[in-house]
């Protein structure tokens, strides 16, 4: 069973590294914005990895939300949101790049994960940027 502790005080990079730690080659941005199932994310939403959760949250929930690995990304996302008004998007590696999973929110965290691991593998890029996007 594996869990992304939500508390007020963390920062969204707290919950970033917990994510990532579960899934090598997902991230997750947060944004101020919700986005439609599909829908990419304008850049110009995104918040700042500095920011605390509570400054950002539009419900003010905290507590231990049990990832499973084996659901959608789009019910991990919405989950999210109506649990802890948190407006988050799921990228995948491919690359030197990271790639919004819109087009793919119907395959779960693990399928994303392995899809990055094979990209990964395949490109064989030897030092990642957490903050290199796509271009959108």
């Amino acid at each position: 069973m594996s869990f992304l502790t939500i508390d007020r005080e963390s920062t969204i990079r707290n919950l970033q590294d917990q994510f990532n730690a579960l899934f090598q080659y997902l991230k997750i941005e947060f944004f101020s914005e919700a986005h439609a199932v599909g829908q990419l994310n304008a850049r110009s939403k995104m918040i700042a990895a500095s920011k605390k959760i509570g400054d950002i949250q539009r419900l003010p929930n905290i507590g231990m939300y049990e990832i499973n690995a084996d659901q959608p990304v789009s019910k991990f996302e919405s989950d999210l949101e109506k649990e802890y008004g948190l407006y988050v998007q799921v990228f995948r590696k491919s690359g030197s790049i990271w790639l919004e999973t819109s087009a793919t929110d119907s395959w779960t965290l693990n399928q994303q994960n392995e899809e990055g691991r094979s990209l990964q593998e395949h490109f064989k890029t030897e030092r990642e940027d957490p903050d290199a996007h796509d271009i959108y």
